[in-house]
């Protein structure tokens, strides 16, 4: 696969990963950790970024026993035919119940800060026909869109250098240490929900043109410019706006940049969400293409844009059933904690299952 058309660079690796991961928690970060970490939410920060990489380490030892197969075929190729089946089933449900989530989450903020009376099927359909458009082509034609939408990412931090200057307290931080280890602990987990895309190794390695060390570091690397970034959000936000403010404001990012008007450009956040909405997009397309794929291995399709036919329309209408601000909440905690079944313990198993099937063929050859 890798010398196939379908493979992708490096280069390509770092910015799918890093897209993945930059999605629609970027803007509300600074208000979930705050509200269990309080002032030390960017303790949680450095501490769910250093958990990423150990995940990212465990992933790796996983894919690189099988270079050439995705989570699909070594789930198959582990765990047998049928069971295989049944965790690329569960993949395949994963990978929709997250894209479900980002149009939901997505639609709640265009809703609240540009399309007031708009329908909601509407904002959905504009998001989900514009990245079935995408996403149904091949992978490395997919790469090659995350690396021209890669520029916005700066920009992203730009606009928000101009929010801060000669308002920033950094007695706000003050005194470090105070929420305690266990506050920090459970903010890192909420850090950590937001950094989810890494997984899309899972998908991945089969398809990079790299060894095995290149594919860890470049994994990592993106990791780390993800990590680099919700950091410095998170500090940006924590020293605009007091403790007290910041329990109020669900999306700190935005309410700091609706305050600067400038001579040509009168409100910078309709400008940022514009830029938001591209990153939303690709991060949506990845857990699409990884749904697809999975289908495509269950079904034995020789193309996954076919498999896109079931993905969307269910996502869709999963996404406008939670109605209520409790709704989504519910669903949200549903997706969150599932997540660590499928990046922690699937392939902690499957790479367990793959070492000792290893060594009792060994046992057996005399080898």
């Amino acid at each position: 696969m890798k010398n196939k058309p379908e493979s992708i660079t490096k280069y390509q690796l770092i910015f799918m990963i890093l897209l993945t991961q930059i999605g629609v928690g970027v803007l509300s970060l600074p208000f979930s950790v705050q509200q269990v970490a309080g002032s030390d939410g960017w303790i949680s920060v450095i501490i769910a970024g250093v958990v990423v990489q150990f995940l990212i380490f465990l992933i790796w030892l996983l894919g690189r026993r099988f270079p050439d197969k995705t989570i699909f075929g070594i789930s198959e190729q582990v765990a047998g035919k049928v069971l295989g089946k049944v965790i690329i089933f569960t993949y395949v449900l994963y990978g929709i119940l997250v894209v479900t989530l980002i149009l939901i989450l997505y639609e709640n903020i265009i809703k609240l800060w540009v399309l007031q009376s708009t329908p909601r099927w509407i904002v959905l359909i504009l998001m989900i026909t514009t990245c079935w458009f995408l996403v149904k082509d091949r992978i490395r034609v997919i790469a090659r869109f995350y690396m021209f939408v890669t520029i916005f990412i700066p920009l992203l931090f730009l606009l928000t250098l101009v929010a801060f200057p000669g308002v920033m307290e950094y007695r706000y931080l003050l005194p470090v240490g105070a929420a305690g280890m266990m506050n920090i602990l459970k903010g890192a987990h909420a850090v950590l929900i937001s950094m989810l895309g890494f997984e899309m190794l899972l998908l991945l390695f089969p398809y990079a043109q790299a060894n095995d060390r290149e594919i860890l570091k470049s994994v990592s690397i993106a990791s780390g410019v993800t990590s680099l970034l919700y950091l410095y959000l998170v500090l940006v936000s924590f020293v605009v706006f007091s403790p007290i403010e910041l329990k109020l404001i669900p999306q700190p990012v935005l309410y700091m940049l609706k305050a600067i008007t400038f001579q040509v450009v009168e409100r910078i956040d309709l400008l940022f969400i514009a830029i938001w909405i591209v990153v939303v997009g690709t991060s949506l397309m990845s857990y699409a293409l990884f749904a697809a794929i999975g289908l495509q291995q269950l079904f034995k399709q020789k193309k996954h844009s076919k498999m896109l036919y079931i993905i969307f329309p269910v996502a869709f209408v999963g996404a406008l059933i939670p109605q209520t601000d409790l709704q989504i909440a519910s669903f949200s905690k549903v997706v969150e904690y599932s997540s660590y079944v499928f990046i922690i313990v699937i392939p902690m198993v499957l790479l367990l299952l793959s070492i000792f099937q290893n060594q009792m063929r060994k046992r057996r050859t005399g080898r």
